[in-house]
């Protein structure tokens, strides 16, 4: 028995796909990286700048870290009126990076 290739590989596709969507919609693998297989959101920790990713807001790593936002702003040259519901990742300039605020944050928190 000759199986056609084209059916074959709609077939291939079609499993692959279809195990990729259904433990995604069962809540099993996440691609995002801002829910961990549980469906909490992850949080940065106080005890590991490390776990500080891009696409954490200015309010959470302030609120984690006991630093204001103004503070955090104001280090690294940062406009003042910055919502602080602001992506990390969209601060990114020639003054600040996630690097740099890591390596700060380290550095206060251990004089």
């Amino acid at each position: 028995m000759k199986i056609n290739p084209m059916v074959y590989g709609v077939v291939v596709v079609v499993v692959f796909l279809g195990v990729i969507f259904g433990f995604q919609v069962a809540g099993v693998w996440s691609t995002s990286g801002k829910v961990d297989t549980s469906g909490k959101s992850i949080q940065p920790s106080a005890a590991d700048v490390n776990t500080i990713k891009g696409w954490m807001t200015l309010e959470q790593v302030s609120t984690v870290f006991g630093v204001p936002a103004p503070e955090i702003l104001s280090e690294f040259n940062l406009p003042a009126d910055t919502p602080p519901s602001t992506a990390l990742k969209d601060l990114e300039s020639d003054t600040f990076d996630i690097t740099k605020l890591r390596t700060w944050l380290q550095n206060r928190s251990n004089p």
